[in-house]
């Protein structure tokens, strides 16, 4: 009996010991994101997987939401990039991003290998007709590097700024808040 009882007061102590999960602060360099990036992925899709996305359907309420400084629309998240293109994220599917251009038409589409918020992830976008065109570590939602198919650093998101290897502003972007 004493045994017994000395066995459940050690798993009473053990108990919390199992429940307590490893917190850390995981640093990332672009070495280590560019390999954390390109670790198995796929390099194509079918050329019509996301034909039903080539228009944006709401593209004037997206494109006009967004000009009037709106990042957000009844279930979508919108951003607007420097250039004039702009990027939506359904609520109802948190493993895509897709990219227009000022017409509405789509010329990339992002493939997350984890929901957007959960980090870090990887980002791999393909245009329109499942060709590679980029890659991203997204760290948070406030830092990503960005890849070209060479596994050349093309950019390094910070917060709202994309910049080169050498510090200079590539592009700029208003996200959703």
């Amino acid at each position: 009996m004493k045994k017994i009882l000395l066995l459940l007061i050690s798993l009473l102590f053990l108990l919390p010991a199992n429940a307590l999960t490893l917190q850390g602060n995981a640093q990332f360099n672009d070495e280590i994101a560019r390999e954390e990036t390109f670790h198995n992925i796929n390099y194509a899709l079918g050329p019509n997987e996301f034909r039903d996305y080539w228009e944006d359907p709401n593209h004037l309420s997206n494109y006009g939401a967004l000009k009037a400084g709106k990042n957000s629309l009844l279930n979508r998240q919108l951003a607007l990039f420097s250039d004039g293109t702009y990027g939506i994220r359904y609520e109802n599917d948190p493993y895509h991003n897709f990219y227009y251009d000022q017409n509405g038409s789509l010329f990339k589409i992002d493939v997350l290998n984890k929901p957007y918020n959960v980090y870090p992830h990887r980002s791999i976008a393909y245009n329109r007709y499942g060709a590679f065109k980029n890659a991203t570590f997204v760290i948070s939602k406030d830092e990503q590097y960005l890849y070209d198919i060479n596994q050349k650093l093309m950019g390094h998101w910070v917060n709202n700024a994309c910049y080169d290897d050498k510090g200079n502003v590539l592009m700029l972007r208003k996200n959703a808040q």
